[in-house]
């Protein structure tokens, strides 16, 4: 029974080498796992008088344990996660819809990542810890980006598809055939990559869709203008909702 403590650190599923060098460094022993390294062995090598070292190393071994099995779940967690991808009406691209779950997981991971930083037995996995919590920020980011995009585009794509409003807000148009380019491209690798975690991180895809907000911005801007423009020379128009007033502006030529 006084051996216990001894066998369960010794047998410690979280050793590795750098806590068997450390392990041998404080008793001033080499020690191993090999196949040689039977119990008897080690009361051979009297290691029953450093139980306190050794469960010292077992304790610390087992916490960085505790550390790899969480981001190893974590990676797991969302090797099955995908974007939900629906062809949207007769666009010819399509839309994205985010689960509940996959936002609630992200929000999850982040905070659980965070705390792990600040873990002091964290030092064998900083790296890791940040490059995943990197990922998993950057991953927010893009889908915050990607669900601001969405909801104006599908504002204005009907819009925008009529011949009209294009000829009357020639900049306008420009700016939202512009987005819509980046828009579809988007759209189609992500078709082609749904993996939330593999095709998310992106630098390039952040960049991408803070440009085509950018743009969707002043397309709203030029169009509230242009709008307001419509409302002061009939001043009928003042009752009318932005929706209903675009909808006659897009059928001029059917007074």
């Amino acid at each position: 029974r006084p051996y216990i403590p001894l066998i369960q650190a010794l047998r410690n599923p979280g050793m590795r080498k750098r806590h068997w060098e450390s392990l041998s460094e404080s008793i001033g022993q080499p020690i191993f796992p090999k196949a040689t390294l039977t119990f008897s062995k080690c009361l051979e090598m009297k290691l029953d008088n450093h139980i306190d070292a050794i469960a010292k190393v077992g304790e610390v071994a087992s916490k960085e344990y505790a550390i790899e099995e969480a981001l190893n779940k974590m990676e797991q967690d969302w090797v099955p996660q995908q974007l939900e991808i629906h062809a949207y009406k007769e666009t010819g691209t399509f839309i994205i819809k985010l689960a509940e779950e996959v936002t609630q997981m992200l929000d999850d991971h982040i905070v659980m990542t965070q705390s792990m930083s600040f873990s002091p037995y964290k030092k064998a996995f900083e790296e890791r810890i940040s490059t995943w919590e990197g990922k998993l920020v950057m991953t927010q980011d893009v889908l915050d980006e990607w669900v601001t995009c969405q909801r104006s585009w599908l504002y204005l794509e009907p819009i925008f598809s009529s011949d009209d409003i294009n000829r009357q807000l020639p900049v306008e148009g420009k700016r939202y055939q512009t987005m819509e380019r980046i828009w579809r491209k988007i759209l189609n690798n992500a078709n082609n990559n749904p993996g939330v975690i593999d095709f998310c991180p992106d630098q390039r895809l952040l960049e991408n869709l803070k440009e085509c907000n950018k743009l969707l911005e002043q397309v709203q801007k030029g169009l509230s203008e242009y709008l307001e423009t419509k409302r002061t020379s009939f001043p009928r128009f003042y009752f009318l909702s932005d929706d209903e007033l675009l909808e006659i502006l897009s059928q001029t030529k059917e007074p």
